[in-house]
């Protein structure tokens, strides 16, 4: 499903009526019509309020008031007169108007407290505000109506966008509607993806109005969805062999930090790979054994200090070439002693890498090392990595996290995984992909090493970077959405998370078909 900005979606709303002839009027009664339809579903109470702008997403509010009013007790409260509306907005609050269903100007003496009043009986408020048009901070008048909206106990249903976020980037102008529900129209759009406008929006439903499907594609923005990536599930023959699956090769791990190149080992292993080889310097090498029991662990020559030699590169050319990929980071330590071995791996291991923690650490420290590489490459990034590798401060990340997946995967020519709330996957020609799976209970130590060892699997697998990448995303965030139901966020380790990655894989081919 493509994800759009607000500009986008105004030219495709403008397609459908100039090249199809679909009156704009039937696109508000059909968005109209599908908050109905919302409002009906949740079987709530009688008292609906509904707070109506002066644009289009006003008008979308009308056409629900119309439809409801003889079913529910139902006040519509404007932020205009009736002569100052225009458009489809204008036909629709005349049609109440005649029909004699409440409606109040907001500006009147005494409307504000009249609408508090209003909030405190209501069991459902539909808000109708501003939509996603808006362009700067709201204004006070704005702000009084949102703080209402927000200080009262009745859940919130916001039309197309809960009013003061902005649609393309989530930033909340001055303050902003929080959303139990959000239902938008055609396809999502960024804001209600991107945090901070993700945490106002609550559930999100996507529903059509009528837009012709060949005008909803084409965006270089992506939602994953079970449908969307389970055409990457890899295909398991029913006269396979542990080589149809291809062989991971894992290097990490450190006297210490050999935990992080276990929960790799076990997520790829949870991901169908046929076989892994896991290197990690000796020191590390029975601890990793013990831990996983179906790994080949081959230990690697180290200093005396426990870092990686030079050496440990003639081991690693030796064993991968009986592998399809190869992934690099996890718990390796990021001092310079292991730099040989690093830029051995990517200028000469031929097929696809996937880079982690350490990793990019000394990549951020040393950018030139994937100057000459050809074969594909993925990096996981979590924000903290991605300001060292972007030369930046986390919160410059953070406060654009679609730019910055962008540049990463333009500069460094890769297939970029910026991790967090919610994980973003970029390809080299920057067609980026929201991933919605995960919740906050991942935010602890070892998921992103969980990560990585599932997407070296579906590599080795067959899958491309692209694919790989945004599979194993997705089934690692629905992995761990299956965990939180047994352990809760709190107290959710990487482990559970690798427990439910078969289970993630079942979900997400169910609902593939």
């Amino acid at each position: 499903m493509d994800v759009v900005t607000a500009a986008k979606m105004r030219e495709i709303d403008l397609q459908a009526t100039s090249d199809y002839g679909i009156p704009s009027v039937v696109l508000m009664e059909n968005a109209g019509l599908r908050v109905v339809e919302v409002i009906r579903q949740t079987e709530s109470g009688a008292n609906i309020v509904i707070v109506a702008g002066r644009g289009n997403n006003g008008g979308d509010g009308f056409v629900a008031a119309r439809h409801l009013f003889q079913e529910k007790n139902v006040s519509v409260w404007t932020t205009a007169s009736l002569n100052e509306y225009e458009g489809d907005a204008f036909v629709n609050l005349s049609i109440l108007q005649k029909l004699g269903i409440f409606h109040r100007n907001l500006r009147e003496e005494g409307a504000l407290a009249a609408l508090a009043a209003a909030l405190h009986q209501a069991d459902l408020v539909v808000d109708a505000l501003l939509g996603t048009g808006i362009t700067r901070d709201v204004d006070s008048f704005y702000a009084a109506i949102i703080t209402l909206i927000n200080a009262g106990k009745a859940p919130v249903l916001s039309v197309d966008i809960p009013s003061g976020v902005c649609a393309d980037t989530g930033k909340i102008r001055n303050i902003a509607v929080q959303a139990n529900m959000t239902i938008t129209f055609g396809l999502p759009k960024q804001g209600l993806l991107l945090f901070p406008g993700a945490a106002f929006t609550g559930r999100l439903e996507v529903a059509q109005i009528g837009i012709p499907p060949a005008l909803l594609t084409g965006s270089p923005c992506t939602l994953l969805t079970a449908a969307t990536v389970g055409s990457f599930i890899p295909h398991r023959p029913a006269d396979a062999h542990k080589g149809t699956f291809g062989t991971v090769l894992l290097v990490g791990g450190s006297l210490g930090m050999s935990g992080a190149l276990t929960l790799a080992a076990r997520a790829a292993l949870r991901g169908g790979c046929g076989l892994l080889l896991a290197a990690t310097p000796r020191s590390a090498q029975h601890i990793v054994a013990a831990q996983v029991t179906e790994a080949i662990t081959i230990p690697l020559p180290e200093s005396s200090s426990g870092y990686l030699q030079r050496e440990a590169l003639d081991i690693l050319r030796e064993k991968w070439s009986s592998c399809q990929a190869m992934a690099v980071g996890p718990g390796l330590t990021q001092n310079e002693e292991i730099l040989p071995v690093l830029s051995g791996v990517l200028s000469e291991f031929p097929l696809p890498v996937v880079l982690d923690a350490d990793a990019l650490n000394l990549l951020a420290a040393h950018p030139g090392l994937l100057a000459d590489r050809r074969a594909p490459v993925i990096l996981t990034p979590h924000p903290g990595e991605a300001a060292r590798l972007l030369s930046c401060g986390i919160a410059e990340i953070q406060a654009d996290r679609l730019g910055a997946v962008r540049e990463m995967a333009k500069i460094f020519r890769s297939v970029v995984v910026l991790k967090g709330a919610h994980s973003l996957i970029c390809s080299p020609d920057g067609e980026t992909s929201f991933n919605v799976t995960g919740n906050s209970g991942m935010a602890t130590a070892g998921c992103g090493d969980v990560l990585t060892g599932l997407l070296a699997a579906l590599i080795a697998q067959g899958v491309d970077a692209v694919g790989a990448a945004r599979l194993g995303v997705y089934l690692h965030g629905l992995a761990g959405d299956l965990a939180v139901r047994f352990s809760g966020q709190s107290a959710l380790l990487a482990s559970d998370v690798i427990e439910q990655i078969s289970q993630a894989y079942l979900e997400t081919a169910k609902n593939t078909y």
